[in-house]
């Protein structure tokens, strides 16, 4: 009867699913409902916390994504949402499936009294403050927030957290604190990191760090902390400090740099193994103070002004590993730098940087320090060949020897099997590259641009290469690349640049099976192809970077699918100076523009008006088409825009009146289309940092609006060949930027942009501009800032010229011809000292030709056609023009062959005749006063097709470096 009803027992129990249950559920009830109420603040695009939720089967929050539990207790004690994206990066399919949580932070976390973890880093919580409430959380040991997108003030109440280890709000740039006090309250703080704070005014920030006593790491890079005077320092300070690291990057300190190194080398009591003082002020020769830090493990002090060599104290820290003084003024050769490291450092150094500094001489012996990882000597001034066994470094991982002016061949670095990245780029290294290269299976990057390599690159030298992410060869006009057609690489590439090397005639089939590309520059590559249709399916997947420009590419320009996709930062595409054709509609297929670059193709149709939200796009050439219809009036919408060039189209109908919201607009080229209207007054009143307007050959009509004038930056202003009537305003001296001479090229524009956080290149060095001259327009790249010029030839002008022209003394060309202005030339015309061009020609000007004129340079005067009367002054500089004075019958001297009254007979140059100047041809891109000459007419245009030719190290390499 008993075993009976105990077999009854032992079957329920088995058979209890609520039994079954409730025994392994370790979640607490409130708990579990505070993390909800903490889920239902949150967007989760992602399906982070799909773990989380109220069905049965999801009723133990001790298992949810990110949340950990005390054994024991079952009480909350770590939650864990970083979205940090390496942390979701899927190799596998190579792509990042990642998404931060956005939202608030709700106060249901109060209800997890024991929680001891709480890190929200890389979530996005949109500019709200950081949460008061979290100074409540008492159990607190362990807060990151690193990275989350917060703003406002710091809480002072996270000073109440007094068992806090360690705090971590890093990276919220928006989020600033008025005084560190705070922080003096958490006693038991080993690790803090405030970088990329606002910490301006946080004055007594010191003393708050001198009352840490368990601070073994201090974090304040880049907070805008200012110069301390050492007479503020804290006097009593605690010696028993464990602090071993500190890093004050990228603050404002001046003069107070090396004060502060001393102070801090006090604040320890084993001593500093870790100083990070990179971009403050400290010139000079480098300190002794580090001579006595016989525990310093890492130095860095890039870019701090250093000048001279390396003391040779240094070859005694026996405990050094990485040092980096990139970014200085280190003079003298090499060899004698690395002399003061030999010693013991150079058996534990591990990470060598003295890039971006003066040191010259030949390559020296770098074998010796066998324990090297990482060594960057880039950007110096380093010569000669690099000899065998020189780079004998079993450990070496980086090298990066680029920008210098080193010869010979690529050196031989088979001896470092685990190399990962290697830049010997912008050098004059020649040869063939060895074989031993494509036997580096490790290697990861390989940039050896702009430097004379030869010979044939295979898919025999490349198979190997299964780890390469990072490939550039480009300008090495000789190197070819040739593959068998059916070679699939082991490699899954990101970042590729082959331009200026030999590729065509056809596409690299290759490129099909790259599924990462995102940076893509195949440009003046000799490539005579149509457009594959896998190029668009496959190769520009995820472009952020696609350049195929100064090819003979044709065929249509096929739909990309792939641009509905969202990238995560805006995108670059320069198909320029090719034969492709078709419309431009697959531009509407996303938003994320920054620049787009079309110029000098044959595509066609109407511009599609779907420019609404293009909130990024800054820079946009469909110069040289043929477009026709009217300028979308969806134009108007493009806020960010800052350079817009639709010459050479057949476009028609006025400028729509949108246009005027394009406020940030600095440079603007319609000329060569049918546009017609009245020239638009909102341009001069509402595109105020306009310094380039070109409406020339156009049918504009009507008078110069007033309102022009308002364009106190404007540098060229082009109204030539239009059917504009009415007088010269006279209120052009307000053009102030043409009011000085400038001895200096300065940009048209001083404009950044950037992927991924990495400068991609300021565009005013691509700029280019196009002159008539003889009848066909000239290119016209270098020293562009030094051109200012008003062309307003070729239309119905009446009156005169307004004499107070003569205020903008930086003028370089002036065209006022083929016009119907009357009245004399302005008499302090000679005040133009920086005048190269002037032409009046064809009007009714009448008068003498005054004096002044004679003081200038000019490479091109043509006042033929006018009624100027009387004696040519007699100046050699006005003797040498016969040309420019036909058509005024009353005129008379030297150098025509007319006397005047009183005179006995004219005088002939024995040098001049029918052709007295023989003008230069226009040559190597300069602008020589006196050998390029003006005429007629001005256009002008901003190129981008040179903008992709400098990025590598700005871009790419600088930021992976």
């Amino acid at each position: 009867m008993k075993f009976l009803k105990l077999l009854s027992l032992l079957l329920l129990l088995l058979h209890s699913p609520k039994g079954d249950s409730a025994s392994k559920i370790r979640c607490l009830e409130t708990e579990r409902q505070a993390l909800l109420k903490f889920k239902h603040e949150l967007v989760d695009t992602s399906g982070r916390l799909s773990s989380w939720g109220y069905e049965e089967h999801k009723r133990d929050c001790c298992k949810w994504g990110g949340v950990y539990c005390d054994n024991e207790t079952s009480h909350v004690i770590r939650l864990d949402l970083n979205a940090d994206p390496t942390r979701y990066y899927d190799a596998y399919l190579a792509h990042f499936d990642y998404a931060p949580l956005k939202g608030n932070v709700s106060t249901s976390l109060l209800e997890l009294r024991q929680l001891q973890y709480l890190d929200l880093s890389y979530n996005d919580f949109e500019y709200v403050p950081i949460p008061k409430f979290i100074g409540s959380l008492n159990k607190l040991r362990y807060l990151y927030l690193h990275s989350a997108n917060f703003w406002g003030p710091i809480p002072h109440h996270l000073g109440n957290l007094s068992k806090l280890l360690a705090l971590d709000l890093s990276s919220n740039w928006n989020c600033y604190s008025e005084s560190l006090d705070w922080v003096s309250h958490l006693h038991s703080l080993e690790f803090l990191d405030l970088s990329s704070t606002n910490l301006s005014n946080a004055t007594t920030c010191l003393q708050a760090v001198s009352k840490l006593n368990s601070i073994r790491t201090l974090l304040l890079s880049d907070c805008g902390l200012q110069d301390i005077p050492p007479s503020s320092f804290p006097s009593k300070i605690n010696a028993s400090t464990p602090l071993t690291t500190l890093d004050l990057a990228h603050n404002s300190f001046k003069v107070s740099t090396l004060a502060l190194i001393y102070w801090f080398s006090n604040f320890s009591n084993n001593g500093l193994t870790s100083i990070y003082f990179g971009g403050n002020r400290m010139p000079g020769p480098l300190p002794d103070v580090f001579a006595s830090m016989t525990s310093l493990a890492r130095l860095s002090l890039y870019e701090t002004g250093l000048e001279g060599g390396i003391p040779n104290y240094f070859g005694n820290m026996n405990n050094l590993t990485y040092l980096d003084l990139s970014g200085n003024n280190l003079s003298g050769e090499l060899s004698e730098l690395t002399m003061n490291l030999s010693g013991p450092i150079q058996e534990k150094l591990e990470h060598l940087n003295l890039g971006d500094n003066s040191i010259c001489g030949s390559f020296s012996n770098m074998s010796r320090f066998s324990s090297l990882q990482d060594l960057y000597l880039s950007e110096n001034q380093l010569n000669g060949s690099i000899l065998k066994g020189y780079l004998k470094l079993p450990h070496l991982l980086e090298l990066d020897l680029s920008s210098n002016k080193l010869i010979g061949s690529v050196p031989d670095l088979s001896f470092s099997s685990s190399l990962e990245y290697l830049a010997l780029d912008d050098n004059k290294l020649n040869g063939t590259l060895p074989e031993s290269i494509g036997r580096l299976s490790k290697l990861r990057a390989l940039f050896i641009a702009s430097n004379s390599l030869k010979g044939t690159i295979t898919e025999d030298f490349m198979s190997n290469l299964s780890q390469l992410w990072g490939l550039d060869l480009s300008s090495n006009p000789s190197l070819i690349l040739k593959f068998n057609p059916h070679w699939v690489p082991l490699f899954q590439l990101l970042y590729l640049r082959l331009r200026h090397c030999i590729l065509g005639p056809h596409f690299l089939s290759w490129l099909k099976t790259q599924r990462q590309l995102s940076y893509i520059d195949i440009s003046s590559a000799r490539i005579s192809d149509n457009i594959p249709s896998w190029f668009a399916e496959n190769v520009a997947l995820d472009f952020i970077y696609l350049n195929v420009s100064n090819n003979q590419i044709t065929g249509v320009f096929p739909g990309f699918s792939i641009f509905n996709s969202s990238p995560p930062t805006r995108r670059i595409l320069d198909l320029s100076r090719n034969d492709i054709s078709g419309s431009i509609n697959f531009l509407c297929h996303a938003r994320d523009w920054d620049l787009i670059d079309l110029s000098n193709n044959h595509f066609f149709g109407h511009i599609p008006d779907c420019f609404s939200d293009f909130e990024s796009l800054r820079f946009l050439n469909l110069a040289n088409n043929n477009f026709s219809g009217k300028i979308p009036h969806s134009f108007g919408s493009l806020s960010a825009l800052s350079l817009l060039y639709l010459r050479n189209n057949s476009l028609s109908g006025e400028l729509p009146t949108s246009m005027a919201n394009l406020t940030n607009l600095m440079m603007i080229d319609v000329g060569g289309n049918r546009l017609t209207g009245k020239i638009p007054y909102w341009i001069g009143d509402q595109l105020s940092e306009l310094k380039v307007l070109i409406l020339r050959f156009n049918e504009f009509y009507g008078s110069i609006p007033s309102s022009l004038c308002g364009l106190v930056h404007i540098q060229i202003l082009d109204l030539s060949s239009n059917k504009i009537s009415g007088v010269i305003p006279n209120c052009v001296y307000q053009y102030f930027a043409m009011t000085e001479k400038k001895n200096e090229s300065m940009p048209i524009m001083d404009h950044n942009t950037s992927i991924y956080g990495y400068p991609l290149g300021e565009v005013y060095h691509f700029q280019s501009a196009y002159f008539m001259w003889k009848g066909k327009e000239v290119k016209y790249v270098n020293n562009l800032g030094l051109v200012e010029i008003i062309d307003l030839s070729n239309n119905n002008l009446v009156g005169q010229i307004p004499s107070n022209i003569t205020k903008l003394v930086g003028l370089v060309g002036l065209n006022f011809s083929t016009n119907n202005l009357s009245g004399p030339i302005p008499c302090n015309i000679g005040d133009l000292k920086s005048l190269d061009f002037l032409d009046f020609s064809r009007n009714h000007l009448s008068g003498s030709i005054p004096v002044g004129l004679g003081e200038l340079t000019l490479g091109v005067l043509n006042l033929s056609y006018n009624n100027l009367a009387g004696k040519i002054p007699p100046i050699p500089q006005l003797q040498t023009y016969e040309s420019a004075y036909i058509g005024n019958p009353d005129l008379c001297g030297c150098p025509l062959n007319k006397s005047c009254p009183g005179d006995e007979s004219p005088h002939q140059d024995p040098n001049s005749g029918n052709n007295a100047m023989n003008y230069k041809e226009f040559e190597d891109d300069k602008f020589v006063t006196g050998e390029f000459y003006i005429a007629l007419g001005v256009g002008f245009l901003v190129g981008f097709w040179g903008i992709f030719g400098t990025m590598l190290k700005t871009l790419f390499i600088e930021g992976w470096r």
